[in-house]
């Protein structure tokens, strides 16, 4: 099997922290400490430093990804399953995010073979995960500049007999901090993203309505299985699966992504 990557420590503490709040700073230290208990194989422990970084209201896709890795080292696959989605969804191009996923997924008890996409939408995804995230936060910095230095040239009508060519110029920058952009916004909001969730019970019985009658149960689920939140009533959540079966279940048993 695959050996499962924890990824790289932040800095140590006294540099990592030079000029940070002392808030963040904190954090950062809570967060090379459960690296540190990750590698000396205190797997609990590093859950408990990571956890402690997310519970104070912090996230990063290396923080999901080493939590993953943790609850996965002590057998815990619904947690693992819940983070490394976590993961995927503040950086969908990692692909040693994407690697444990697969490893994790192959432990899952429910096997449900997904419908066929409409392309258009697989080429959303595609795209979306096509830059990893710091290099699409430079990519749009750097066409915003390239776009404002077109901009002045233009203005200033500089250099001599090059403005045809500056604007050009400066509608292709245009259009490249649009389209990369937007592509920031909806991967850093989560816009355009369906609502997803993991099954963090052993066991939880898909219901025709919501409600406690068990005779009411379609089907049965299983921990660490994925599915698709259309909409909540109270307590109650409807889903859908990737093979299009729909039901409910309560919202105590998910874990929303």
């Amino acid at each position: 099997m695959r050996r499962l990557a924890v990824a790289a420590a932040v800095l140590s503490p006294l540099v990592w922290t030079a000029g940070l709040p002392a808030r963040e700073a904190a954090q950062e230290t809570l967060f090379a400490e459960g690296n540190r208990l990750y590698r000396e194989g205190d797997f609990a422990g590093a859950v408990a430093a990571y956890g402690s970084v997310a519970d104070g209201g912090f996230e990063s896709a290396a923080l999901y990804y080493n939590l993953g890795n943790a609850h996965f080292r002590l057998g815990e696959i619904a947690p693992a399953v819940l983070n490394y989605e976590r993961a995927l969804r503040l950086d969908p191009g990692g692909d040693d995010v994407r690697a444990n996923l697969g490893l994790v997924n192959q432990r899952l008890q429910d096997r449900i073979e997904p419908l066929p996409r409409f392309w258009l939408l697989s080429a959303f995804d595609w795209w979306l995960g096509l830059i990893p995230g710091g290099v699409l936060e430079v990519l749009v910095a750097a066409c915003y500049l390239v776009l404002g230095g077109a901009a002045v040239l233009i203005v200033l009508g500089r250099p001599a007999g090059w403005r045809r060519a500056t604007g050009r110029f400066a509608r292709s920058a245009a259009v490249a901090t649009a389209v990369l952009g937007a592509t920031l916004l909806v991967r850093e909001t989560g816009m355009a993203r369906p609502e997803e969730a993991v099954v963090m019970g052993a066991e939880a019985r898909v219901l025709s309505a919501p409600s406690e009658d068990a005779g009411l149960t379609l089907f049965t689920l299983h921990e660490g299985t994925k599915v698709r939140i259309d909409r909540r009533t109270g307590e109650w959540a409807e889903v859908v699966l990737a093979d299009g079966k729909v039901g409910w279940l309560p919202l105590e048993v998910l874990g929303v992504i």
